[in-house]
């Protein structure tokens, strides 16, 4: 397999305007993923593709987040129509992030992912009595699961998760595969208080904080 086979498979076979992304297309994307997870050398060929070439580079960069103390973003293939985006995930070690454990939060889009190297527990949640004007719900364990190497998992918008290495010393790697934005906003909820918020893009989050510290109010996200 190449670079391109992998990029052809997931813009052909894939109907990335399905509404019933666990049921219909889930199945599809992960055995994309498995195929390229047991043929690794495509990562490294589309990493060095990246990295020698400055405009591509520069496309991507924006889109990728590193470092971050909990799960390290490179963004490594986007969709001319932004249907998808395929993304490396780095989920550092207990050691490495100083024991800090991400927010239960829910995503604005479909996703599966591959786990290349390493484990992760994953915690998913069912929010229930969700009131938009007061940003009140709760939240109740819905699952839970140990994903490890060779292992693969899908997620539909809006479902809410909390993703936990719980190594000291292994980071876990997946090859990740996100759809097309299915919603304004992700959101961040607060098991303990039963609230939430809402989280946007890298520019709109940044307006937002703009215009409240204008205002002298530090009680943003």
């Amino acid at each position: 397999m190449r670079w391109s086979d992998f990029v052809r498979s997931l813009e052909r076979e894939v109907d990335w305007s399905a509404t019933d992304y666990d049921g219909t297309q889930a199945p599809v994307v992960e055995r994309i993923l498995l195929e390229a997870a047991a043929d690794r050398e495509i990562l490294q060929e589309r990493t060095e593709q990246i990295a020698a070439d400055d405009a591509l580079f520069k496309s991507l960069a924006p889109h990728s987040n590193y470092p971050r103390i909990l799960m390290d973003k490179f963004v490594i293939h986007m969709d001319a129509e932004d249907r998808f985006r395929v993304r490396l995930h780095r989920f550092k070690t207990r050691l490495q992030n100083g024991g800090a454990v991400e927010k239960v939060h829910s995503h604005k889009w479909d996703c599966s992912t591959v786990i290349l190297s390493g484990a992760y527990r994953e915690r998913q949640f069912e929010v229930l009595d969700l009131d938009e004007e007061e940003r009140t719900c709760r939240v109740e364990p819905l699952r839970e699961h140990v994903l490890s190497t060779g292992m693969a998992n899908s997620m539909s918008t809006g479902l809410a998760h909390q993703v936990v290495n719980e190594s000291d010393t292994e980071p876990c790697v997946t090859l990740f595969v996100r759809g097309r934005s299915r919603r304004p906003n992700a959101r961040i909820y607060d098991t303990d208080a039963g609230t939430f918020y809402n989280t946007y893009g890298p520019d709109r989050q940044l307006k937002v904080g703009l215009l409240h510290m204008g205002r002298v109010d530090p009680n943003f996200h």
